[in-house]
């Protein structure tokens, strides 16, 4: 290959993405209108007079709206349904010419490109189902693309999909604050994490039984402290992550303990094996006699269990400083853990694992592998948000479609969120 000359410029790095005059792409199906909406201005700009009942006029712009409504009030499906949306100008008896103003679209300055107007192709509902197959149900965008095409006969672009949901996110934006304000009055507080692959974050969640908040952000004590800016009023259970150890009124999951007892019980090594069959048989008697303790009296659970705690503390102090690393790791966990240990026995009906928080973890665990994760800022926080007000109306057994489609539409209309849907009875 023959060499550039060498007083010759160097040619400009290619930018990525769509090149400056490429051709543009629009879209190239056509659907039936189903029905006209008109919206005329309310009264005259130049005198505030009202409109004759027929006055001249003529449209001058619109859009038309792409929605799903149910096929048959009285029986399960869906269709779609196109509503063209026409703006008026109208001639008022004074000469002037006022025309019918939309609402103001809305440029969140933490959602770069995502506009909060009423003006949107696709209508609150069909926006809240795309949200619910991309995040609660883990589609990749092409299988949403070949369910709607196949379901509804719908042709949509990745990129306007992507766009609903980062759109969507930032119109339910308000909610989470009211999240995070629920989770610092709960009275039990399950906390978890796993990592996230955006830059070697971590996916959070704060599980308040009826309330649920995810976070992702850095592996620090910030994300901990930053969500609970009030306070906590209730009990924290979590794994043994040292940055939940600023909290006193918390709970160890035994689970995690009793893992780890297992293994060090397997260990090849007799010594090892030894203490951490003792250590295991210990950690399972206390929680046996805890959860025994629920079905009858407790008052004297901490006094019963003493000879067994005791021996449980003794033998981790005689082990802490073991040559054997993994046994010394775990001694010196239980004993800066103590009291988060033996809390459950002053209260039985304190739960003794995080499993809460684990199931929920789940569902993210699999988005990650499925999807690699989030690759910019905007798309994290867009799958925090709207993964918080599903599970949480989830967890209080009402439709996230329902809710999410409300929410939208007051996004749109520049009015306030409605507020989160109460825990329904029986639930």
């Amino acid at each position: 290959m023959a060499k550039a000359p060498s007083g010759a410029a160097a040619p400009a790095a290619r930018r990525p993405g769509r090149q400056p005059g490429a051709p543009g792409f629009g879209r190239n199906q056509k659907l039936t209108v189903n029905a006209v909406l008109d919206h005329w201005p309310a009264r005259c700009a130049a005198c505030d007079e009202p409109f004759a009942a027929e006055p001249v006029a003529q449209a001058y712009g619109g859009y038309d709206e792409i929605e799903v409504l149910p096929a048959d009030p009285n029986a399960p499906g869906l269709r779609l349904w196109v509503t063209q949306h026409r703006f008026w100008e109208a001639q008022c008896g004074c000469g002037h010419c006022s025309r019918y103003q939309p609402p103001r679209a809305v440029v969140l300055p933490e959602w770069e490109g995502a506009r909060v107007d009423a003006q949107q192709m696709l209508g609150p509902r069909l926006a809240g189902l795309i949200v619910m197959l991309c995040l609660r149900y883990r589609l990749s965008r092409a299988k949403v693309q070949e369910l709607l095409w196949e379901l509804l006969g719908l042709q949509l672009s990745a990129g306007l999909l992507d766009q609903t949901i980062r759109q969507n996110a930032g119109q339910v934006a308000p909610v989470e604050e009211l999240l995070r304000e629920e989770i610092e009055r709960a009275g039990l507080l399950h906390l978890d994490e796993t990592p996230w692959r955006e830059s070697g974050l971590l996916l959070w969640v704060f599980n308040a039984v009826t309330t649920v908040v995810y976070f992702i952000g850095a592996r620090s004590a910030e994300i901990f402290v930053n969500a609970l800016q009030g306070g906590l009023a209730g009990c924290l259970i979590s794994d043994g992550y040292a940055v939940y150890r600023s909290y006193l009124n918390r709970i160890r999951c035994l689970a995690h303990l009793l893992r780890k007892a297992r293994g060090l019980a397997e260990a090849t090594c007799r010594h090892t094996s030894q203490a951490g069959q003792q250590l295991l048989d210990l950690l399972g008697a206390l929680m046996q006699a805890t959860q025994a303790a629920r079905d009858g009296p407790s008052e004297d659970l901490a006094e019963q269990q003493a000879p067994n705690l005791a021996q449980l503390k003794a033998l981790c102090e005689r082990h802490q400083n073991s040559p054997f690393a993994k046994l010394g790791e775990f001694c010196r966990e239980m004993l800066n853990d103590w009291e988060a240990i033996i809390r459950p026995l002053l209260d039985p009906s304190l739960p003794l694992t995080n499993h809460a928080a684990e199931r929920l973890l789940r569902h993210g665990v699999i988005a990650r592998r499925l999807s690699f994760g989030t690759r910019s800022e905007q798309g994290t926080r867009a799958f925090a948000l709207l993964a918080s007000i599903i599970d949480t109306c989830r967890a209080r057994k009402v439709s996230a479609w329902d809710y999410l489609s409300t929410a939208l539409q007051a996004g749109r209309q520049g009015l306030p969120m409605p507020p989160l849907p109460a825990v329904s009875v029986g639930g």
